[in-house]
């Protein structure tokens, strides 16, 4: 009876091990990619669709619901930190409410070297993009 119990034990383990590592590769798989770029968190009731040209100039497809929302952009060296002045020399980039954004086309762009961007829209994180070089480190 011993027997069968460790036998049973060591399949039980491998299974849920199987299992991991499953769920792992599957989380992985979930992450939308853009261009260069891999989207860490996406609402995609807000932003519907990234683009990003072969220059590295980042569109948004906004939910049209939303264009008339300013967003607010923060671009870093690490994951939530390192954070790196825009070209206007602030850590924030503004991109105001309703800037003859049309509905149904790509707007709000921007071209940075860092590793991160971050979108808020009312406080809350909309858009995260990593470079796909650090976000599978």
């Amino acid at each position: 009876m011993k027997h069968f119990n460790a036998a049973f034990l060591r399949s039980l383990f491998a299974f849920f091990a199987l299992a991991l590592c499953a769920a792992a590769h599957g989380q992985d798989a979930n992450k939308t990619e853009f261009g260069p770029y891999v989207a860490l968190t996406r609402d995609a009731n807000i932003v519907q669709d990234v683009k990003v040209e072969e220059n590295g100039r980042i569109y948004l497809l906004l939910n049209p619901d939303f264009k008339e929302k300013e967003i607010i952009l923060k671009n870093s060296s690490a994951l939530k930190s390192g954070y790196r002045k825009w070209f206007n020399g602030e850590f924030e980039l503004v991109s105001p409410a309703n800037q003859g954004k049309a509905p149904g086309e790509y707007t709000d762009w921007v071209t940075t070297s860092g590793n991160y961007v971050e979108y808020y829209m009312e406080g809350k994180l909309i858009l995260h993009l990593a470079k796909k070089s650090v976000a599978n480190r």
